[in-house]
């Protein structure tokens, strides 16, 4: 049975329903969508049995972070989404047992909890110095050319490979002009959580091999030592990690639990954890929405200009 199959793609539809979500850049709704969900499914069912399939260009959607910066969300159509998520259902269970133990973050039955009872743990055993840090711009800077490396490691079915490619390299309509991602992840598709915990995986893995207690949630993590010499030494070890995956810190501190710290939200200071679970969801205040596209026009021009199946993971 191949990965793209009637059954398949309207589970993938499933659970882009129960995530919700706004139109893409063609405007087509998730109700709207599924008024025609079997003549869709069947539509994408061609056009990945031949190759023939395309993504959208991403929809641009500014919100504010809450404070004074905005986020820029990268939203595929829902059509995109559908695909996406089908093929999510595939690759997770290939790529999340490569995944380490200390990577919390976008990974089904792991939360902020758990990521904080780790780090309760950790403090138990007398690890009472912490490197607190987070990657610069880490979801705009991950290089292509090493996400399609590990891609192509681990996945090993070529249609898989080949549709990743085309997700990476999605161009990103702002309402009047598109663009190309050259760099990055785009935040909003369903199946950048997992690549960049894959991405971040060597990380994991480097860390954990020079002897560390690390926890990591996204691109947020904490590295837990027992003197302030060794977090200094930790701290060196993931700038080194880092700049082979061309990658920088942006905050970092070196901090004991005497003096306390945040993480995640949480506040910890000595054996103390403050941690405020029931707190309300945050409402993210949306600043820019990009309009829609003439996506006939921007199709008719895509396959004259001799792009009907984009960039390769080789290349």
């Amino acid at each position: 049975m191949t990965t793209f199959n009637t059954q398949s793609l309207l589970a993938g539809f499933g659970r882009v329903k129960e995530n919700n979500g706004c139109a893409g850049v063609d405007g087509v709704t998730i109700a709207r969508f599924e008024r025609h969900l079997v003549d869709n499914i069947r539509c994408l069912e061609q056009e990945l049995a031949f190759q023939t399939y395309l993504p959208l260009p991403l929809r641009q959607i500014l919100v504010d972070k809450g404070n004074g910066e905005a986020r820029a969300l990268s939203v595929p159509a829902v059509r995109d989404r559908v695909v996406q998520s089908t093929a999510l259902s595939v690759i997770e269970p290939i790529l999340d047992r490569e995944f380490e133990d200390c990577s919390f973050a976008y990974r089904k039955g792991r939360s902020v909890r758990q990521a904080v009872e780790r780090i309760r743990q950790f403090y138990n055993d007398g690890f009472h110095w912490v490197v607190n840090a987070d990657i610069d711009a880490f979801f705009d800077s991950v290089e292509h050319r090493l996400m399609r490396e590990k891609v192509q490691h681990f996945i090993k079915d070529p249609e898989l490979v080949r549709l990743i490619g085309l997700w990476l390299a999605a161009e990103i309509w702002d309402g009047k002009h598109l663009r190309q991602v050259e760099r990055g992840i785009p935040q909003g598709s369903p199946v950048s959580p997992i690549l960049a915990n894959l991405f971040l995986d060597e990380l994991d893995e480097a860390l954990l091999a020079a002897g560390l207690r690390l926890v990591r949630f996204a691109d947020d993590f904490i590295i837990l030592c027992r003197t302030s010499e060794a977090a200094q030494k930790a701290l060196a070890k993931t700038r080194d990690v880092l700049a082979e995956l061309h990658l920088t810190l942006d905050e970092e501190e070196i901090i004991s639990f005497d003096q306390g710290f945040k993480y995640l939200g949480v506040l910890f200071v000595k054996s103390l954890v403050m941690a405020p679970f029931d707190r309300p969801k945050k409402e993210h205040r949306v600043l820019h929405v990009a309009g829609t596209l003439d996506v006939v026009d921007y199709m008719r021009r895509r396959r004259e200009g001799g792009l009907s199946y984009g960039p390769s993971l080789s290349d």
